[in-house]
């Protein structure tokens, strides 16, 4: 069955539910397909995937959409037969483990999952905002909230800028070089979390009218402005707005970092020697870098494994 990459949002998170930009890109160091148990598979874990299926398949049985019509009774069928979601992607680390899965289902069983697929390289703006907001609706059953960029961008295979509401491109990042200084990377925090909780955590703290101020100031500063200098190739802003979006979330969302990484995001933001933001919901799993200096950042984060995933 078809095989589906993780996601990394590399700007957005939060921002993306609150009239700011994102951005989000495929990451094929990790993904997760349908497949059925047999004498070979890890059993004990093809069981529990297939029981949480049956669960999130009357969750979906449930939510029908008009416009958006699944085959529950084949998926209610093929469960029966032990289907389950094969991932390597981690649970709880901010690379859209539950937006592979979703995804997954919409191309196995949504009735019309043909016609769209043939389409996706031409998609209007019009089918990819009621393609979004259906997906949208399937994840939130992990999360209570989705913007449904995360199984957008895995369906797509490509990266995704989220300009508002109304406007949703593909997009294209400056070219790969495994030669250059720049490289965007992951850092391991070995602690798990809930996305939902921390959504709980963030909606508390945009309730208080100061950081709600201070968190649309960040967001047009910093964070549309990362995503702009990176599109356009324009390192030296974007490492700019780097400083300030790694600054802003140390200082007033600082609870979003592991307290084990507290110490790291401070040394980068002195030195400029690499500078650490949330990955996703944040309060752990992996954490997002960026550096000029990789070799530097390699020793200084050893502890953390910096796995690179864009060179540029």
């Amino acid at each position: 069955m078809e095989q589906l990459n993780s996601k990394v949002l590399l700007f957005g998170e939060y921002a993306v539910l609150h009239n700011g930009m994102a951005l989000v890109i495929p990451c094929d160091k990790y993904n997760g397909r349908f497949d059925f148990y047999d004498a070979a598979t890890n059993k004990k874990f093809a069981l529990q995937s297939n029981e949480f299926l049956k669960k999130f398949c009357a969750f979906v049985s449930s939510h029908m959409d008009e416009g958006f019509v699944l085959e529950v009774k084949l998926f209610e069928q093929e469960l029966d037969n032990g289907l389950f979601f094969s991932s390597t992607i981690p649970q709880g680390y901010g690379l859209g483990s539950s937006g592979a899965l979703v995804a997954a289902i919409f191309l196995r069983y949504l009735k019309m999952a043909k016609g769209v697929k043939d389409e996706l390289k031409a998609l209007t703006f019009q089918k990819l905002h009621e393609l979004k907001n259906g997906l949208g609706k399937l994840e939130s059953y992990f999360h209570g909230v989705s913007s449904g960029l995360d199984p957008l961008s895995i369906i797509l295979n490509e990266p995704i800028l989220y300009k508002n509401a109304k406007d949703i491109v593909t997009t294209q990042l400056p070219k790969e070089s495994t030669e250059s200084d720049n490289v965007i990377f992951l850092v391991n925090s070995h602690v798990g979390r809930s996305t939902s909780a921390m959504m709980e955590k963030f909606n508390a703290l945009h309730n208080d009218k100061a950081f709600r101020q201070k968190f649309a100031e960040h967001v047009a500063m910093n964070n549309n402005q990362a995503i702009n200098s990176l599109l356009s190739n324009d390192t030296t802003a974007f490492y700019q707005s780097l400083h300030n979006l790694s600054t802003f979330q140390y200082n007033e969302m600082r609870e979003f970092f592991p307290e084990s990484l507290h110490d790291d995001v401070a040394k980068g933001l002195d030195t400029g020697d690499y500078f650490l933001k949330i990955c996703g919901a944040g309060g752990g799993g992996f954490m997002l870098g960026f550096t000029q200096n990789w070799d530097l950042t390699q020793k200084n984060l050893s502890r953390f494994e910096p796995e690179p995933i864009y060179r540029f």
